[in-house]
């Protein structure tokens, strides 16, 4: 590439450099001033620290949500629309959460970053772990600016002003009644732990407190706890999962370990486990993470009964005639089951019942009979509980021909009955001429 291409190149980059910034200089703005009280609020756009105090935003037009955040105070949120130039200023006057912290303890000391107004995060990134930012928690020289927390291992986030990730993280463990000292500039193996003299004899602390060149931050433990009504269910039975949590930002439960919908701080719920379950409720905050147990033991075991009352029967058919049905009835229990069925009848509903019967025999002709017939019940349910039962029934009798009907005979009928004595006349006659001649022999 000669001089003169490289010339060209040269102008050609500085008009568009050039170009690039008188768009983004005629870039449309939209101002909008913060207010916040305290003073040592912080801002958060769209869920990523802004700044420190109050402030006039600078934006490109468009949807936000601005939240107003301080550990010790009730956070204030709004979502606004802001237009091109100035918009309606927002004020935030934060009310300030009475309830009070209490040791055990131990202090967290940061250094070694050039931007004070760094915010710092404790276990999560969110703004409901937003604990302060450096400048309040960075010297313990006279009137100390110091974080509290309850003793235990935090996972600590740093993000400077307008950033959306950290530029710095790393796990601390704090120790009752010393002081940590965090230098982010160094290995944590380099980390000093030091006495923290007047500790134990802080009895309690309100959650922000500042001053000229002074601040105090105390950081609440987490609490969490979770019941069941009930102990053991069978299958398919419900149980309530009642959970509270305090000082908590996240809480997940889970279900022999794999975990649950995305729940609220506090609520509660109703299970149906199809099999022994162990929840366990995790609670995290910037105080900490607390957890609770509670299990459930669900009976898989199904039970199953089956009879034939009577069991035994009997039948009786003269020709085409049925004289005698061979009449029974299946009688049954399927306890914990949510599928029931009884073989050769099919599918049958509910926990218990019973179905009539009216047998007749596999045979067709003549003779006796005598057969044996079987019913067998099978449950099931969805916690993989099976139960079968069978029942018998005897079935006797006999089948027989038709029989042959003798007929009365049938005498002439007349409208007088004159003829009829006639023939007892003649009838008479003959045998008196019959017992005659006998006696003249």
């Amino acid at each position: 590439m000669n001089l003169a291409h490289i010339r060209r190149l040269s102008v050609l980059l500085t008009f568009l450099i050039f170009i690039t910034g008188f768009a983004i200089a005629q870039a449309p703005t939209a101002r909008v001033q913060v207010t916040v009280s305290p003073e040592e609020a912080y801002i958060f756009i769209d869920g990523h620290p802004y700044d420190h105090r109050s402030q006039t935003l600078n934006l490109a037009p468009g949807e936000y949500t601005i939240g107003i955040y301080n550990y010790g105070f009730v956070p204030q949120v709004e979502k606004v629309t802001l237009v091109a130039g100035n918009n309606p200023a927002l004020i935030a006057n934060l009310k300030p959460v009475t309830s009070r912290v209490s040791g055990p303890w131990g202090r967290i000391q940061i250094e070694g970053n050039a931007d004070d107004t760094a915010a710092v995060f404790l276990n999560g990134t969110t703004p409901d772990y937003f604990v302060g930012h450096i400048d309040e928690m960075n010297h313990a020289i006279g009137a100390a600016q110091q974080l509290i927390v309850p003793a235990g291992r935090y996972q600590m986030y740093i993000v400077n002003p307008r950033q959306k990730t950290p530029f710095w993280s790393g796990q601390v463990t704090v120790r009752e009644n010393q002081r940590l000292i965090v230098d982010i500039a160094k290995e944590a193996s380099e980390w000093k732990y030091m006495p923290w003299q007047n500790a134990t004899s802080i009895k309690e602390l309100k959650r922000f407190d500042a001053s000229t060149a002074t601040a105090t931050i105390a950081v609440a433990p987490v609490t969490a706890n979770m019941f069941l009504d009930k102990k053991q269910v069978n299958c398919g039975e419900p149980v309530r999962l009642e959970w509270t949590s305090n000082e908590a930002a996240d809480v997940v439960i889970t279900a022999n370990g794999s975990l649950l919908e995305k729940l609220p701080l506090a609520g509660e719920r109703v299970l149906k486990p199809t099999k022994t379950t162990t929840y366990e409720l995790r609670a995290t905050g910037p105080g900490g993470v607390a957890t609770s147990t509670a299990m459930i033991d669900v009976n898989p075991q199904v039970r199953t009964s089956l009879s034939a009352v009577p069991a035994e029967v009997r039948y009786q058919k003269v020709g085409d005639r049925i004289i005698t049905e061979g009449n029974t009835a299946l009688r049954w229990t399927a306890e914990n089951a949510d599928t029931v069925h009884i073989d050769p009848l099919g599918p049958v509903i509910g926990t218990h019942g019973a179905a009539p019967l009216t047998l007749q025999p596999t045979q067709r002709g003549e003779g006796v009979v005598d057969e044996v017939r079987t019913y067998t019940i099978t449950a099931t349910n969805e916690c993989g509980g099976s139960d079968t039962s069978t029942a018998a029934v005897h079935l006797t009798g006999k089948i027989e021909p038709e029989v042959a009907e003798l007929k009365p005979v049938e005498l002439p009928q007349t409208g007088s009955p004159l003829p009829l004595f006639a023939l007892l006349g003649i009838g008479s006659l003959a045998s008196g001429l019959i017992l005659h001649g006998m006696r003249k022999r």
